[in-house]
This record gives structure tokens, C-alpha cells and sequence, in this order.
């Protein structure tokens, strides 16, 4: 069926999972899970707009657009959010689809819960997430078990950004639930068990949409649109594959 042949759709259940992963796996210090900004929630019609303008403001086509999400976290309101940065992608030669991200000509933007809003700040990384987030590679987290992110100095363990393709996955989740009027769009924070080859749950982000009336579009039937009801995963994490997109594949 269409929506288990392509590894960027996740059912309800798979969500569900995803979530718990991350849950488990990352805390504050001492183990501390009381942070907001797991599930960033903003318009789809705010985001789209910002995407809409990057492509006509640089005439580019729609299908070479990648989206590369950094992980951030606001200390003073104790919550995660997300740095976006539009840019294009350019095939490599000899790599079937996988891309290098051109960055010549790229906008900013920083996603909290409820807001979409141009920034200056053009890190691929936020030393205060890493300063304030542990890992935890047990199944029951306590303080002896806890890994500081900012501990991975060489930028090789720990997810810094995500790269995804804007019509192949973020604009097809919305087109495969029939583009529905005032839909929110929605990052949520998950992991997938051994999805990276150098750390088993990564931090990666989940995205899918909700109805006008908070209604999640996520269950776990099988539909003729792959994304109908599904969300979206499979960015590319940064470790181990930064500055490209590689598609995943079956």
C-alpha cells in the first residue's frame, strides 16, 4: 500500500512511539521532563506564506526547496522551538537522491508555539539547547546515567539541525489531506529507535497537521494518499549528514 511504501509516513501508532522514545531519552538535568515546546504548533497558512515568498522572491522552483529545522530552547520560558533556514537543494552527481543545500540565497525564521518570525540568527546549532539538554541512554533515566549534549564537542553524536523537502513531504502532507482551511501545522519532538548510526534515538521532529478545531490528522488506516491522516519524519540528521538532503528510501 502507498502509505508503507514511502519510510517518510508515520501512522498514529508509529507517532506515539516516537514520542515516548524521546520522553524517555531527554530530560533537563536531573532527569527533569517538565519542558514545553514538544509539540510547536503554528498556522500552516503563516508557514507556507514564508515558504510561498522565499520561492517567488528568488524565482526558484518549489521542488528544489529543503527546509532545515535547528533544534533551540528558550531557558526563560522553559520551552524548545525551532530556527528554520529556506534554502535550495542541487543534486549531487553519482549520488541518487541525495543533495547538496545551496545557501547563497536563503531566509531565516524563528518557530515558537503559535508564532513564525524572521530572525538574524543564522547558527546551524543553539549552544543553549545543548548546554541544557541530557541524554539518557537507559531505559529509566537517573542523574549517573544522564550525557550533557553540549559534552559532544566534536558535533558528531547529537542532532544539531534537519533537513526536509518542502513538496515531497511538508507541502504533500497538506495536499494529501485535502489542503484543509485554517490547519495548523505541528513539530513534534520524537525518535526512532537506532535510526542514526551513531547514537540509538536520535532527536528528530515529526511533523503533521490539525484541524481548525485542534482535531490531530493521524490514525492508523490505509488511504490512497500516502500522507492522508499520516505525518511526516525521515529529515536528514545533522550528525552524521549535514549541509545535504538524502532521500530516504524503501
Amino acid at each position: 500500500m502507498a502509505n508503507q511504501a514511502n519510510p517518510m509516513v508515520i501512522t498514529l501508532d508509529h507517532f506515539n512511539t516516537m514520542r515516548e522514545n524521546f520522553k524517555q531519552h531527554y530530560f533537563l538535568s536531573k532527569c527533569n521532563s517538565n519542558f514545553g515546546g514538544q509539540d510547536i504548533q503554528i498556522p500552516w497558512i503563516s508557514f507556507s506564506l514564508v515558504v510561498e515568498n522565499f520561492i517567488k522572491s528568488n524565482q526558484v522552483k518549489p521542488d528544489t526547496v529543503a527546509l532545515r529545522f535547528v533544534l533551540c530552547y528558550d531557558s526563560m520560558k522553559n520551552e524548545l522551538y525551532l530556527r528554520l533556514q529556506i534554502c535550495t537543494m542541487v543534486p549531487i552527481v553519482g549520488k541518487p537522491n541525495a543533495f547538496n543545500l545551496d545557501t547563497k540565497n536563503c531566509a531565516w525564521y524563528t518557530i515558537a508555539n503559535g508564532s513564525i518570525a524572521p530572525t538574524g540568527v543564522t547558527d546551524l546549532y543553539d549552544q543553549n539547547y545543548l548546554n541544557n539538554f541530557y541524554y539518557c541512554d537507559a531505559n529509566i533515566c537517573s542523574p549517573d546515567s544522564l550525557v550533557n549534549l553540549a559534552s559532544d564537542t566534536a558535533s558528531e553524536k547529537f542532532v544539531r539541525n534537519l533537513v526536509f523537502p518542502w513538496t515531497a513531504e511538508i507541502q504533500k502532507i497538506h495536499a494529501d489531506n485535502a489542503a484543509p482551511a485554517n490547519a495548523t501545522i505541528c513539530f513534534a519532538a520524537g525518535s526512532h529507535d537506532k535510526s542514526s548510526p551513531v547514537l540509538d534515538h536520535p532527536h528528530a521532529l515529526v511533523i503533521y497537521l490539525r484541524k481548525y478545531d485542534s482535531t490531530p490528522l493521524l490514525d492508523n488506516k490505509e488511504y490512497p494518499l500516502e500522507f492522508q491522516m499520516k505525518a511526516g519524519d525521515m529529515g536528514t540528521l545533522c550528525p552524521t549528514f549535514c549541509g545535504v538532503y538524502v532521500l530516504p528510501t524503501v
